[in-house]
């Protein structure tokens, strides 16, 4: 019985250490992870900076104490050696820190967290990575502290038993570490940026929200959340554009931009689209062009801003509308938009186009019809003398294979894809739907003026199945090619064939149209529509997935860092090696235009 109470002493004892020196760990954390705050910069406002500190010290503590449970606490029972446990304890606490200290490391470059993808890009990138010295004299540094702390903790433990402070000091980080989720649940009901905009900031921090749940307890609803998202106060994240923009004076010239969502490229034929396919034979037509993303909403702001998906959160928590939007406005244009559901779009295709004017849509039974009425309202804005219109029409039949009640369609056919049955009946009720917006924008464009520069391009493409999941993750060419046309008054038709896409439009107008001089890389991707990409990949993205796309091989990561590769042909590449070199030159990209 007492070799028990012996023995129960003992581990009595080393369970006391290990709270200690786990509680301590996790305040040398929070202190090598005030690294994160620096990058990103300090709050401006006083809430802001209580939440970093009270965060920073309760997660880490939560963390270390995690980490003891798991590896720690089990030796204590399993090995109830005082030597053993502090040895091993001194060297799991420093494995752990020159994690977290490598975690920084790549947050400074790429503004990510180690996860499995960003894991096997920055390995290819590590002598850059570790190039100061003193990374490579911290890990033994760490492990004499680990082993200086644990064995003055053991040394001191029965003092530290006997005060006391343990439970004290347990309600302390418990606080700390509920207080921040509590004040981050407020923080995101009511969009405060200062503290929202610090969500990434942490690794395996997954800060607290209910907005599902109070709009289900009628406290708050969708609309006010969106309303509060677009009228929040800025934050400044980015350096968009990076230098003030220098555009001369040119003559004006009215700008009609037609977009359509799931416009296919393969698809417009003279069967299909007989008037586009003869319209376009006075245009500019790039052959192998490619959309921002396979969502319609995100293609186009693709589109207007000539950026990355990387740059979308922050371009909301900035409020920074398009700089091609912004100065069309600044030239004196009138931005007007039709087809465009002003109360149903996201925050960030409401930022996009924030320098239009929506105009309000009719009551509507389908799309079809939606796209009839925005044709109506497009041809009653079109003025034989308004030099200064820049009108933005948005068509939606194709995303829902839509066509009028009673309209006669295109005789079935069999796809030349390699399609199962279901999917041919979508196939040809597809070329139905593309046929019907054809006569569409034959009404439009037929009525556009000579003088009028004219752009027609598709948000996205089509892939033709129902199954939402799996097109998400589909960046082929079906879902993510397709048509652009411009006519230029006064220029001839011809043929492009180099590969383009939607981010290098913006730089295009704001050089050729509105005489803007600066570099395109100061406020976009940096490529324009008349040369070929001097990069070797085109990125593409929605709110799940992000895709590299190069000659070869389409790469796809989720946001938890798991990656598929595909082929050409979207057929899944197994045990494929990431491309290292060019998922690099993406991952500088994706960070050129941060501020800090």
């Amino acid at each position: 019985m007492h070799a028990t109470d012996l023995q129960r002493d003992k581990v009595s004892r080393l369970v006391t250490w290990g709270h200690w020196f786990a509680f301590i760990n996790g305040l040398l954390a929070a202190i090598i992870a005030v690294r994160y705050v620096k990058l990103l910069g300090w709050p401006d406002t006083l809430l802001a900076q209580f939440y970093s500190v009270i965060t920073l010290v309760g997660h880490f503590s939560f963390v270390s104490f995690l980490l003891y449970l798991l590896f720690l606490f089990p030796i204590s029972l399993i090995l109830p050696y005082s030597k053993i446990l502090r040895g091993y304890a001194a060297i799991m606490a420093t494995l752990a820190h020159m994690v977290l200290v490598y975690d920084i490391l790549v947050f400074d470059h790429y503004r990510l967290h180690l996860n499995p993808f960003v894991f096997d890009i920055s390995f290819a990138d590590l002598p850059k990575l570790i190039s100061n010295p003193w990374l490579l004299v911290a890990p033994a540094a760490m492990l004499a502290l680990q082993l200086l702390l644990a064995n003055g903790l053991w040394k001191r433990i029965e003092r530290l038993a006997r005060r006391s402070w343990g439970g004290k000091i347990a309600t302390v980080m418990i606080s700390l570490f509920l207080g921040s989720h509590l004040l981050h649940i407020w923080a995101d009901a009511n969009v405060y940026q200062p503290i929202v905009q610090q969500d990434e900031m942490l690794p395996l921090h997954y800060p607290a929200t209910a907005r599902s749940f109070m709009a289900s307890r009628g406290i708050v609803d969708e609309e006010t959340l969106a309303e509060r998202e677009t009228s929040a106060q800025p934050t400044k994240q980015l350096t968009y554009p990076t230098k003030p923009m220098q555009c001369v004076a040119t003559p004006a010239q009215p700008v009609l931009l037609v977009t359509v969502d799931a416009l296919r490229r393969d698809m417009i034929t003279p069967e299909t689209m007989p008037f586009l396919s003869e319209w376009a034979q006075g245009t500019h037509v790039f052959k192998n062009h490619y959309s921002g993303s396979n969502e319609a909403g995100q293609g186009l702001r693709s589109l207007l801003y000539g950026l990355l998906p990387a740059y979308e959160a922050s371009l909301l928590a900035d409020q920074k509308s398009p700089v091609l939007t912004t100065e069309l406005a600044a030239k004196g244009y009138s931005l007007v938009a039709v087809g465009v559901a002003g109360s149903q779009l996201e925050p960030s295709t409401q930022l996009a186009l924030q320098s239009f004017t929506l105009k309000q849509e009719q009551p509507f039974d389908s799309a079809a019809q939606r796209d009839v009425q925005t044709t109506d309202q497009a041809l009653k804005l079109l003025q034989p003398d308004d030099n200064k219109l820049a009108l933005l029409v948005q068509y939606h039949a194709p995303s829902v294979y839509s066509t009028p009640v009673g309209y006669v369609g295109l005789p079935t056919v069999k796809p030349e894809l390699d399609i199962n049955e279901a999917q041919a009946v979508l196939f040809n009720q597809y070329r139905s739907s593309l046929k019907f917006l054809d006569g569409q924008l034959a009404r439009l464009l037929s009525k556009v003026n000579s003088n009028t520069l004219v752009v027609v391009t598709g948000n996205n493409g089509q892939e033709f199945t129902s199954l939402h999941n799996t097109l998400s993750r589909n960046f082929s060419d079906a879902t993510t090619g397709v048509p652009l046309m411009i006519r230029w008054p006064g220029d001839v038709g011809k043929q492009i064939s180099y590969p383009t896409s939607h981010y290098a439009l913006a730089p295009t107008l704001l050089t050729n149209l509105l005489g803007c001089g600066n570099n395109p890389g100061e406020y976009s991707l940096g490529d324009s529509l008349y040369a070929p990409s001097t990069l070797d990949f085109l990125v593409a993205g929605n709110r799940r997935y992000v895709a590299i796309k190069t000659k070869d091989s389409t790469t796809v990561i989720d946001k938890h860092g798991d990656y598929r590769v595909y082929d050409n042909g979207h057929h899944r590449i197994r045990d494929a090696k990431l491309d290292a070199p060019t998922l690099l030159k993406v991952m500088g990209e994706n960070r050129r235009l941060f501020a800090n």
